[in-house]
């Protein structure tokens, strides 16, 4: 290399090097600040202190107390209030001390139509309508026709079906391997082997 290129190359080095010192000595005399504006908070939380309950006595011995029998406490029966009565408040139906008071028989014939209609389908509609014995009756039906009922595949694409099957063969397959812990493919090989 010949010294007026090294001389160059020099002059380049040091003009470089004072540049970037000058650079750097008026960044660090200005320093860029980032200017933010008040952030509105996001939430907000409360601290609370929790405040323990205070200790509770050692339970104490009881084996060493006899047993005294409380006295049983009986309905007062000399109250001055009257019963409140609502003539529009429901019976309740399921509290086995209620015991609706069978209603008289008209002469009409119409005994016949109720009964006929709350043992149809139209009267096990509504199951809470009915007593319990009833009920039981409409679910029994709705069972023995269940049974009869021809099966409705759902209403879905034919490879989501394939897919569905496919997901239930492989679990098939994964059952029968942890039962008997052969793999999948070796229970063919050795059906086919024999």
């Amino acid at each position: 290399m010949r010294s007026a290129d090294r001389r160059r190359l020099t002059m380049i080095v040091v003009g470089s090097g004072i540049a970037h010192l000058g650079m750097f000595a008026l960044l660090a005399a200005n320093p860029p600040r980032l200017r933010q504006g008040d952030v509105p908070p996001i939430f907000a939380v409360e601290v609370v202190p929790f405040v323990l309950p205070p200790r509770s006595a050692p339970p104490q011995d009881l084996s060493s107390r006899p047993l005294h029998r409380r006295r049983a406490v009986g309905v007062d029966e000399t109250t001055r209030v009257a019963p409140l009565v609502t003539p529009n408040a429901p019976a309740p139906q399921d509290d086995p001390r209620f015991v609706p008071a069978p209603s008289p028989a008209p002469a009409d014939g119409s005994l016949a139509l109720r009964n006929a209609l709350r043992s149809s389908p139209v009267g096990c509609a509504n199951l809470n309508l009915l007593a319990r014995d009833e009920r039981q009756g409409c679910l029994e039906k709705l069972g023995a026709r269940a049974e009869d009922t021809p099966f409705i595949p759902p209403p879905l694409a034919k490879d989501r079906l394939r897919g569905f099957d496919e997901k239930v063969a492989a679990q098939e397959q994964m059952r029968i391997y942890r039962r008997t812990n052969i793999y999948p493919g070796m229970r063919e090989a050795l059906r086919a082997a024999r």
